[in-house]
């Protein structure tokens, strides 16, 4: 007779199966279904981004899948004119459509990107409350945002003092709160992580080198973001001191809990 097949793919079985807790389980719980997961994108197959994502542009473009490139990826690209842009979100036709996931829920967003030329360029990439800014920061140096509720990672050569990647964030209000690592250089033509995590108001910034290795993870930022706010996964490119800037995306994935209780 055959064994029984899993009937419940659930975090409560699983963590009967575990007898709790262990440490394979936070991997595991990605697998069931108490778990939303958007994507992961790695852009191998033919991606129509008509349909998939949405888009923020100013004279820009989208490439959905590049032929003939490594792993494959999705290529943003500026025109060569400054503060031209380009973002890009989940679903389309619609503001917000995509605008799933809560900090109240513990969402998590990595990406593996890189920039063609770091000299004149501001890239953002983590979760934001709106789909139509011309990005979510607004003035790195002056701390300013665009967006009310945010948690991106941003690199920005407008910005003051020396340039490396930040974590910036607002919980209501449109003035940012940075997290300075002061380690993250991004090079040309050289890919990393970045990842952003919310636990309801608090947030959280990882990075990880090309390879994957994890090298920065902040402490909890409490009071960073209102839990109960639709966010969307973002990605955001802008060309500065009129010249154009690629980004290209590897890889992109995000995922939260169904439910805001953890059982």
């Amino acid at each position: 007779m055959a064994e029984d097949v899993l009937l419940y793919r659930t975090r409560s079985y699983l963590k009967k199966f575990f007898g709790g807790r262990d440490r394979l389980y936070p991997f595991m719980e990605l697998n069931t279904t108490d778990m939303l997961v958007w994507g992961p994108h790695e852009f191998i197959d033919k991606v129509d981004v008509t349909y998939v994502f949405g888009s923020q542009t100013d004279t820009g473009s989208i490439t959905g899948t590049v032929a003939s490139t490594v792993n494959g990826i999705c290529r943003l690209t500026t025109t060569a004119e400054n503060d031209k842009y380009v973002g890009i979100y989940p679903n389309q036709d619609g503001s917000l459509e995509g605008a799933a996931f809560k900090g109240n829920n513990s969402c998590v967003v990595w990406a593996r990107v890189a920039m063609d030329q770091v000299d004149t360029s501001k890239v953002e990439v983590g979760f934001t409350d709106s789909d139509s800014d011309a990005g979510a920061v607004n003035d790195l140096s002056g701390e300013t945002n665009t967006a009310n509720d945010c948690a991106v990672w941003c690199y920005d050569t407008d910005d003051s003092g020396a340039l490396f990647w930040q974590g910036v964030h607002s919980k209501d209000t449109q003035t940012a709160t940075k997290v300075e690592p002061a380690k993250h250089v991004p090079g040309a033509g050289t890919y990393e992580w970045l990842g952003v995590a919310l636990n309801g108001d608090k947030v959280k910034f990882m990075h990880m080198d090309s390879a994957g290795t994890p090298d920065y993870e902040s402490a909890w930022q409490a009071s960073g973001i209102t839990g109960g706010d639709s966010l969307v996964p973002w990605i955001f490119v802008q060309a500065r001191d009129g010249t154009g800037v690629l980004l290209d995306i590897d890889y992109w994935i995000a995922w939260q809990r169904r439910v805001t209780t953890d059982d």
